[in-house]
């Protein structure tokens, strides 16, 4: 298939630059690593080199010496001897992300952010005529704009900001104030936020808060829409798109993208760690190939795509700083199958930032709590005061000291960590509470005084996975504020008394 040579990103707020020169002649043989063509961004000359191996096929319409180009500007492809390059449409500068069989109709038809929407057979000729630039689509997309409809003043017709600006600030239909069902949102317009691994627990309040700052979501998840939802976002929670699929089916994942107009990313989905230790390969397969798809998906829509976050794990470290599987000071090394994989993606997202300017913030909470976790050996907690609030019994089966994050603060990191991207790679820690089980068990109590004689916790000692240096979500949001132990359980608590009384 002929892969396609764009224009990168050079610096985070380059928007345009200027075509210096080929490096390569049309027809000749290039290697990946191989000086392709030379652009000018940011008052400096670059040479771009080859990402592949291919023959070098320059779009006949492609820019001369001295040209303005845009990232994502199609200039040419790489193909192998036996093929034919596509032919480029000087208008459509935007590069879609969707790959298409060479034997398949293309008909393609402009979306209100300007990624073209997936083709049918009897889809009519195409009619795209209009040229706008990177900046004013991402513009579009925020405000709701749908800019084919939208006369341009740049040179040449070209849609700008201003002109994106101009058309949101004539409409009349005043905008919605957030509201705070799922309800609210069926048929929604606007770009998306993608939720990979969204009915699960973390996933589920991470939708509440998407959803209570008025945003649209769609999520991308291997299993069913799960009850929870319905308990923790309320009515209207069946009309989140739930789409039943693999990240390793990058088909699906393009059509996602495309027929949703994802702009934000936040990544959930993984194997935990009792599936990761029975099954090595097929770990690495979601947990690090999967992450690498949605990678690759995210950079195939850079246009578009504004910010993502994933998670990542504190089991990336060893039992304790000065354990001693640590090969230098302040150094260890993840104990698990699990922790390694995170580890692996978290310098996978290093090299995004670095080969493709993709920035992501990867998030690395200690134990979540909170309503409606249910599963898993650091779920006592949460099962303990769900059954505090019914007046049941639980013994808390582990001992020992760990961080305890609530799932409100874990939920709120990784929403702004996608909405508030910073360039670069970033990986910060949750600040937690550090509280030992008889702390837990205390808070707990006073929250449900009644119920205190009954719980208990006995059990192995659970591993602290302390970061050796950590570095807290505040060094990215200074005004970050953490829930406490007492105020977390408190919450949890209050959940489950108030479906008691409903």
């Amino acid at each position: 298939m002929p892969i396609e040579i764009i224009v990168p990103r050079l610096g985070w707020s380059m928007e345009e630059g200027a075509f210096v020169a080929w490096l390569k002649k049309d027809g000749e043989l290039v290697k990946a690593g191989e000086a392709l063509f030379s652009i000018e961004g940011d008052k400096a000359v670059q040479e771009i080199e080859s990402i592949d191996n291919g023959i070098l096929r320059i779009a006949p319409h492609g820019p001369k010496p001295g040209e303005a180009i845009r990232v994502g500007d199609i200039l040419g492809h790489l193909v192998s001897t036996d093929e034919a390059a596509p032919e480029v449409c000087p208008a459509i500068t935007a590069k879609t992300g969707t790959q298409l069989p060479s034997s398949e109709t293309r008909a393609i038809t402009p979306s209100p952010d300007g990624i073209s929407e997936i083709p049918t057979e009897n889809s009519p000729p195409p009619m795209l005529t209009r040229a706008i630039s990177p900046r004013a689509l991402r513009v579009a997309a925020e405000l709701g704009v749908d800019w084919t409809t939208v006369s341009g003043t740049g040179r040449t017709g070209r849609i700008c900001e201003k002109d994106i600006r101009a058309a949101a600030g004539s409409r009349t239909t005043p905008c919605p104030s957030t509201p705070r069902l799922a309800a609210s949102f069926a048929g929604a317009r606007g770009p998306a936020v993608l939720v990979t691994g969204g009915c699960g627990f973390i996933g589920t309040w991470v939708l509440r808060e998407l959803l209570e700052r008025g945003l649209r979501v769609v999520v991308l998840d291997a299993g069913e829409r799960p009850a929870r939802w319905q308990r923790v976002i309320g009515e209207g929670s069946e009309h989140i798109p739930l789409v039943q699929g693999s990240l390793l089916d990058r088909d699906l994942l393009t059509r996602v993208f495309v027929e949703h107009q994802v702009n934000r990313v936040i990544h959930l989905a993984a194997l935990l760690t009792p599936a990761c230790q029975v099954d090595p390969w097929e770990g690495c397969r979601v947990n690090v190939l999967g992450s690498v798809a949605l990678f690759e998906q995210v950079r195939a829509s850079a246009v578009r795509v504004q910010g993502s976050s994933y998670a990542s794990s504190v089991a990336v470290f060893g039992d304790e700083p000065d354990h001693a599987s640590g090969t230098a000071e302040g150094e260890n090394h993840p104990l698990t199958f699990y922790g390694a994989f995170k580890k692996s993606v978290e310098l996978i997202a290093e090299q995004y930032w670095r080969q493709f300017r993709i920035a992501s913030v990867g998030i690395r909470p200690q134990v979540a709590y909170g309503p409606e976790r249910e599963v898993g050996l650091t779920a006592g907690p949460s099962l303990a005061a769900r059954a505090a609030a019914r007046g049941e019994a639980f013994c808390i089966s582990y001992t020992g000291s760990v961080g305890y994050d609530y799932v409100e603060d874990v939920a709120r990191s990784f929403v702004r960590g996608a909405l508030e991207t910073p360039p670069g790679a970033h990986v910060v820690d949750l600040p937690g509470a550090m509280a030992n089980v008889d702390q837990v068990l205390a808070a707990i109590a006073a929250a449900a005084p009644e119920a205190a004689s009954k719980l208990s916790a006995g059990g192995p000692a659970i591993p602290a996975h302390a970061p050796p240096n950590p570095r807290f979500i505040s060094a990215l949001f200074p005004d970050w504020k953490t829930t406490s132990l007492a105020e977390g359980i408190g919450k949890t608590v209050g959940f489950y008394r108030k479906r008691i009384r409903s």
